[in-house]
């Protein structure tokens, strides 16, 4: 054995193993494994997420309570007391905003997602949302983002919003709003509803899961068929 290699026998054949070839190696397969146990797990709670909602959306509407559940169909009632435009909405390949209307019910002050709306010149609708409305819909927790500077810094916020944020809102308002948005399934004015359809995206992560493990299979089988072709050539 010199420094930087050594001769291993697998199965009666000789390797004549590089030590840096053999440190690259099985860095390249640690992290191939590793990858591949992420989007193992990133497809488990795909599915979970998914069973979810399929439960959550077969079931009649509830009303809205202390306790809610992601993807809980409700219908909630009240007045719209101010509403807000979520920006780069996509409908039908058209950029737009999704309307999001702040209702006042009886016990909560929710966000419900009205549905999107083509982009106007000025902040407003061309006309003005009932007063009083009446929706069902799925629940959703949204999500937040990463942001290059945050949403105070944007002269128009909150009017206009790049991702809604429940507790700022919570905190620039100076009341509590439900945890929850609310996307609305039936229509309300010219909005075209954008109900919550989801996907299940468990096969995909499978998928990426696995060419993580044939990427380590490579790996694997190019460094025994290069050390041996070496072995051969120094023979």
């Amino acid at each position: 054995m010199s420094n930087n290699h050594f001769v291993w026998t697998i199965f009666n054949k000789k390797f004549s193993v590089q030590i840096p070839h053999l440190a690259f190696t099985c860095f390249a397969i640690i992290l191939c494994i590793g990858l591949a146990n992420w989007q193992w797990q990133r497809a488990q709670a795909a599915d979970s997420l998914f069973k979810s909602y399929q439960l959550q959306e077969s079931r009649p509407a509830a009303t809205l309570s202390t306790s809610p559940a992601a993807y809980e169909r409700v219908s909630a009632e009240g007045d719209i007391e101010n509403y807000f435009f979520l920006d780069n909405q996509i409908y039908q390949g058209m950029a737009g905003w999704h309307v999001l209307a702040e209702v006042h019910t009886r016990q909560f002050i929710i966000l419900v997602d009205l549905g999107w709306v083509a982009k106007q010149d000025k902040l407003q609708l061309e006309k003005p949302l009932p007063q009083h409305i009446a929706v069902q819909g799925l629940l959703r927790e949204p999500q937040k983002g990463f942001m290059l500077q945050g949403a105070q810094q944007d002269p128009k916020w909150p009017k206009l919003q790049q991702q809604i944020d429940i507790p700022l809102l919570s905190e620039h308002f100076g009341y509590d709003y439900f945890p929850f948005v609310l996307y609305a399934e039936n229509q309300i004015g010219d909005l075209k509803p954008t109900p919550i359809m989801m996907e299940n995206k468990y096969y995909m992560h499978m998928g990426y899961a696995i060419q993580w493990l044939l990427i380590g299979a490579v790996f694997l089988i190019g460094f025994f068929f290069f050390n041996r072709s070496e072995r051969n050539e120094n023979e």
